[in-house]
C-alpha cells in the first residue's frame, strides 16, 4: 500500500468525513521538498502520524492523525518531538497550526505543549450538515528561540 493511501486511509478514520482527505491530497503533499512526515506503526498499519510543511524555520503542522482506538497514548506528542528533533538542526525556530475552534480536545493537546492563540479564520472549516466553524491559528516557538 503506497504512503499516501495509508495515511488517507487513517485520516478518514480519525476525521470527521467533510475534514478527511482523500488519497490524491496526500500523494501531492508527499512529492513536495518542503514535506516532512513521521509516522508510527503497530505491525505494517500507520496508527499515527504527522505531515509537515517546513520552509524559513518555520514546520506548518498540516495534519496529525491518530487512530481513534489509540489515542491519549503519546502517539501524537511522540511524533512533534521526532519532527522537532529532525529539524532543529535545519533551522527550525518555530511551529505553526490551525485548529478548529470546536475541536476541544486537540485544543486542549495543543495548549499543553505550550501551543498560543494567534488568531482566528472566520468560518474557515466547513460541516457535514452545513454550518461553519472558525479556525484558530495557533504558533509555538522551538524551546531556547527567542521570541
Amino acid at each position: 500500500m503506497s504512503q499516501a493511501r495509508e495515511f488517507a486511509a487513517l485520516h478518514a478514520r480519525a476525521f470527521a468525513a467533510e475534514e478527511a482527505w482523500p488519497e490524491a491530497a496526500f500523494a501531492d503533499l508527499l512529492d513536495l521538498p518542503t514535506t516532512e512526515f513521521a509516522q508510527i506503526k503497530d505491525g505494517d498499519q500507520v496508527v499515527s502520524f504527522i505531515l509537515v510543511q517546513f520552509a524559513a524555520g518555520e514546520a506548518d503542522i498540516l495534519t496529525l492523525a491518530t487512530a481513534p482506538e489509540l489515542r491519549r497514548q503519546g502517539y501524537a506528542q511522540r511524533l512533534l518531538t521526532e519532527i522537532e528533533t529532525r529539524l532543529r538542526p535545519r533551522g527550525l525556530q518555530k511551529w505553526l497550526l490551525d485548529v478548529a475552534a470546536d475541536n476541544i480536545g486537540a485544543r486542549g493537546f495543543y495548549e499543553a505543549l505550550g501551543f498560543q492563540c494567534d488568531g482566528r479564520r472566520k468560518d474557515y472549516y466547513k460541516r457535514l450538515e452545513g454550518g461553519r466553524v472558525d479556525a484558530m491559528l495557533m504558533s509555538k516557538l522551538v524551546g531556547g528561540q527567542a521570541p
